[in-house]
């Protein structure tokens, strides 16, 4: 009878060790959780440099970005959030699933006039124009 409790307590001590740490696992549709499948990220970039938008002009859709800089594209530090693009899938992904068609509303959160120039050269933040700060 002894064995059998002691079993079963290193049992369910082993089951708590096993258990997912929600502290620390990635969130699902960031960039952690997501290139645990789709990555590294460089390899990704590499797959997309030729890609086009909506428009048919060339761009790096997996651009490095960090939201909270000045320059956040100059920062080089944070692979953009997965989700906002491309939403998320199940795990493993169903037979037939359909999955979000990706988009650059993200992006045009910063890049207002839908054009991936730098807005020096784009016409909208050239000395003399409105601003849009107050």
């Amino acid at each position: 009878m002894k064995k059998t409790v002691i079993a079963a307590m290193l049992l369910a001590a082993a089951g708590l060790f096993a258990l997912p740490s929600f502290a620390t696992d990635p969130a699902p549709g960031s960039p952690e959780y997501c290139l645990q499948c789709h990555g590294p990220y460089d390899k990704l970039r590499e797959q997309t440099k030729d890609w086009k938008d909506e428009f048919g002009d060339k761009i790096q859709p997996h651009q490095y970005m960090d939201p909270t800089a000045g320059k956040p594209h100059e920062a080089r530090k944070l692979p953009p959030d997965c989700k906002e693009c491309h939403g998320i899938h199940s795990i493993p992904p169903k037979k037939g699933e359909k999955h979000k068609q990706p988009t650059f509303s993200t992006c045009y959160g910063c890049h207002h006039m839908e054009n991936f120039q730098k807005c020096s050269s784009s016409g909208c933040h050239e000395e003399g124009a409105p601003s849009k700060k107050k």
